[in-house]
Parts: C-alpha cells; structure tokens; sequence
C-alpha cells in the first residue's frame, strides 16, 4: 500500500519526524492533567469532554440500547486509552497519508509500552491545523486508503470529525462519527468488528480483504458457525469477482 512518495529515499526522515512528534504527545486520557504543554493539555480536554458527552454515552438516535461505543469507557477507566496530538498543518496530501499507514507500528510501539494489558488498548490521535474544507479529504478519503494498511496489520481505524455523514449500523440517521475536532481511533480488531465489514455499499474486492482479514486475526476466538459463515461469504465474493474478470 505504499505510495510514490515513499519511494524517495530522502524523504523517509520526514515520515519518521512526524510520527515521532506524536510518539512525543503520547498521554495516558486519565493522565492529562499532567501534560505540561497547555495547547495541547486543552486539545486533550476538549477531546476527553467529547468521549465522555457523547462516546461514553447512549444516544436517542442510536439505534440500540448502551453507549455509542460500549468499550470507551471501559478502556479509558483501566488506563489503556492513549491520546496524541498531529499538527497536520499545511501537510501534503500524500505526505500525510504515508505517515498515516506508519501508524501501526506506533500503535504496537505504544501498546507494549502501556501498563494496561486491555486487548482494547486504543489510541485516538486528534489533528490539529486541519480546515473544515480539508476534512473530507483528510479524514474520510485518507481513512478509506489506509484501512487495509490497518487491518492488515489487525487493527480498526475509525475517523472522525465535526462535519461527518457516516451513519450509524443501527440507524440511518445517527452520525456516530461526529466529534468536537478531527482524530483517529486506532484498536485491534475484536470479533464484533463483523458488522463493519463486508457492507452493501462496498465494492467486492474490499469486502473480500477485509473478511479475509478478520478471519486471520479474530477467527480463533470464533463460534465455528461464523467460521463457516464467514468462509461462505468469502467463496462467494471470490467466485463473483471472478465472473467479471
């Protein structure tokens, strides 16, 4: 998945730089108070104000009963959720995203690294410089692209930002991917992560990888009827992009 930017050597160091600024900006989200720069201390402010007012939280519109993501709380409260801060700030498109699909190293990096042993350790990088007209582009056509890179890696990606239309699996007019500012959330991938794979309005060759990859990396944890299920669908999509090859 790598792009032609990535192909000059000499720009590998600033791929690097910038995931070591965010390296850098790592805190703990029950551990903000102590971040000694006060731009920053506030983004995580602003960004924990917003899991718990709304993340945390149920939703008229949901669709279901529970929090909008039932494991925020939970994750946050035990201390494996890690917040960062990217100044993307006049980023090129395709600087950016290379240093996006650089991001499951980071994950990993910082998993290893975190007292909490939650097989939902998460982090959720909050962007800063981004303007309203570049959330579409940085945010929903950038987490389209790197999402194999992720899974591949078995990781989710979610993407949010104060202007998204994603609606929800459960109701169409929830928008769970509203925030107070731009960010990603980075997790591994757990078996309830099927109903945000193989979707109606998918082509088949991403439905196709994506099933295959959540089967490598959650099919061990499994009933053996969705191990058949899954395997199904898989013949399925293989046999309907073969017809129009």
């Amino acid at each position: 998945m790598a792009t032609d930017i990535e192909e000059c050597g000499p720009l590998l160091s600033m791929f690097d730089l910038e995931i070591k600024k965010i390296e850098r900006s790592a805190c703990l989200s029950t551990d903000i108070e102590s971040v000694p720069d006060e731009f920053t201390r506030r983004v995580f402010e602003s960004g924990l104000d917003w899991l718990a007012g709304f993340i945390m939280r149920p939703h008229a519109e949901l669709g279901r009963r529970g929090a909008v993501c039932p494991f925020a709380k939970p994750v946050h409260d035990e201390g494996s959720l890690v917040f960062c801060a990217w100044d993307v700030n006049e980023l090129p498109f395709e600087i950016f995203l290379s240093v996006l699909n650089r991001l499951p190293a980071l994950y990993h990096r910082l998993s290893s690294g975190t007292p909490g042993k939650s097989r939902l350790f998460s982090i959720c990088i909050f962007l800063n410089g981004l303007k309203e007209e570049q959330y579409s582009k940085y945010i929903d056509k950038a987490h389209s692209m790197s999402k194999p890179v992720f899974m591949e890696a078995g990781l989710m990606i979610g993407e949010f930002h104060p202007l998204s239309m994603t609606k929800g699996v459960h109701s169409k007019t929830f928008q769970p991917m509203r925030s107070s500012r731009p960010a990603f959330v980075v997790r591994a991938i757990t078996p309830h992560d099927a109903m945000f794979i193989d979707r109606e309005d998918s082509p088949s060759e991403v439905r196709l990888r994506e099933l295959l990859d959540y089967k490598l990396w959650v099919g061990e944890a499994l009933p053996k009827d969705d191990i058949l299920r899954i395997e199904k669908r898989i013949a399925e999509l293989r046999l309907a992009i073969a017809r129009r090859s």
